[in-house]
């Protein structure tokens, strides 16, 4: 299974600020980088793709910031998943090429294990939100 630094780094981000959304604060992007320990150019990319995607919303100027669109119970982690992440599998046929009997150039069938754990996985991912991140974060994402 991989899960990308990006679509990683996105829900700390996102967590971050649905928190203080939550409290009616803006959050600068600085903040966050600081709180969470991402680079503000990496963070720049991820929220222009959340912002574009109406997850949150940046406002500019002195009294800017960013937060939270929806409810937390509305985001699901497979959401977040298609938002940054450009692959579209979540896990990847493993199978050397000889061996792949049942599998294409196009990833995995559903008759591959491989392809079966892929729709697995991404069911989980569609049935949990940032709202049992935030609840459970530290069985979730291993912080």
């Amino acid at each position: 299974m991989k899960i990308s630094t990006k679509v990683r780094y996105g829900i700390k981000a996102l967590k971050y600020i649905a928190k203080e959304s939550s409290q009616g604060r803006l959050v600068r992007i600085k903040e966050i980088s600081e709180a969470e320990n991402i680079s503000i150019q990496y963070l720049e990319q991820i929220l222009f793709k959340l912002k574009n995607k109406d997850i949150i919303e940046g406002k500019r100027g002195p009294q800017g910031g960013y937060k939270f669109l929806k409810r937390t119970d509305e985001v699901t982690l497979h959401d977040l998943y298609v938002i940054l992440d450009e692959d579209i599998k979540i896990i990847d046929c493993n199978e050397p090429t000889e061996n792949k009997k049942v599998c294409s150039d196009d990833g995995c069938s559903s008759e591959c294990i491989w392809g079966q754990m892929d729709v697995a996985m991404r069911e989980i991912m569609k049935s949990k939100t940032l709202e049992d991140l935030l609840e459970n974060s530290h069985e979730i994402i291993g912080e």
